[in-house]
């Protein structure tokens, strides 16, 4: 309830404002809020499908910040902070991510990875509804494809249980061609990696910059994506921040351990930025 009274109201209650009820304020209620649709107007059929609920409500959370702060650095550390609890290890040097694919939902959790259901099904949840978000945006459209997406979503499932294969299939249904990395118009790519996999790729980012004499600069650029399987394919966005303002360069596409070079920016970045960790 203190969720909902305002921060003098709060103030007052509690004899002055604390960090962690304000934390819960700005990202656990969003949450719950968020589950009027999943979880509520759209429920789940089984465990293994109800990251649909809660790492739905994982990204709507974090929407919720990126929309409502001034600033983004609260967004960030709240994905960074996601990020962490997924891909660090615990005492008994395990992962949450090890645990098991998404998919298991409940059966995450062990005597040794007690935090796993959490961390994967909330947050590693959530972070795949983000790809999608990032992997459907266009140049000219923005989000509206992802959008369209997640209402069609909302109206095929209105009152009912969707599983995880309906979801694929709606997203099957709004599939833009640079997410249709097999031709056939299949998601069955992405959901073997991330939904029904525990593949943990690993990038890394060089680059250099050489003015040019006409007032622009080459950009000799290499990513490597590594400790994946082979057939592990990935579309990973390249951003430049071109003085203060960042910019979507394109998407790059790597299939299994390699590194591929010569990326070409239209004039003079002053850093790069990737949506993943990087070294």
């Amino acid at each position: 309830m203190s969720a909902y009274l305002d921060d003098t109201q709060r103030w007052r209650l509690f004899n002055g404002i604390e960090h962690g009820l304000t934390e819960f304020v700005d990202e656990v209620t969003p949450h719950e809020v968020s589950h009027q649709w999943w979880g509520h107007m759209v429920g789940f059929t089984t465990f293994h499908d109800q990251w649909l609920s809660e790492g739905f409500a994982f990204f709507s959370a974090g929407g919720y910040l990126q929309l409502t702060e001034k600033s983004p650095k609260k967004y960030l550390d709240y994905w960074d902070h996601a990020r962490h609890t997924i891909v660090d290890k615990n005492n008994f040097g395990r992962r949450a991510n090890d645990a098991g694919p998404l998919w298991l939902g409940l059966l995450l959790n062990s005597a040794k990875n007690a935090g796993a259901y959490n961390s994967v099904v909330y947050r590693k949840g959530g972070y795949i509804l983000r790809m999608l978000r990032s992997l459907m945006h266009d140049s000219k459209e923005g989000d509206k494809p992802f959008m369209a997406m997640m209402q069609d979503f909302v109206q095929q499932h209105m009152n009912g249980n969707a599983s995880t294969e309906s979801f694929q299939r709606v997203v099957e249904k709004h599939i833009t061609p640079g997410i249709n990395v097999t031709g056939d118009g299949k998601m069955d790519w992405f959901f073997s990696e991330w939904v029904y996999g525990t593949a943990l790729p690993r990038y890394k980012f060089d680059y250099t910059l050489t003015p040019q004499p006409d007032g622009k600069c080459l950009l000799k650029g290499s990513l490597t994506q590594s400790e994946v399987k082979d057939n592990f394919v990935m579309l990973v966005p390249l951003y430049a921040d071109f003085d203060g303002t960042t910019a979507r360069l394109g998407t790059v596409r790597i299939d299994g351990n390699k590194t591929l070079d010569n990326f070409r920016p239209p004039s003079r970045p002053r850093s790069f930025r990737w949506p993943v960790k990087t070294e």
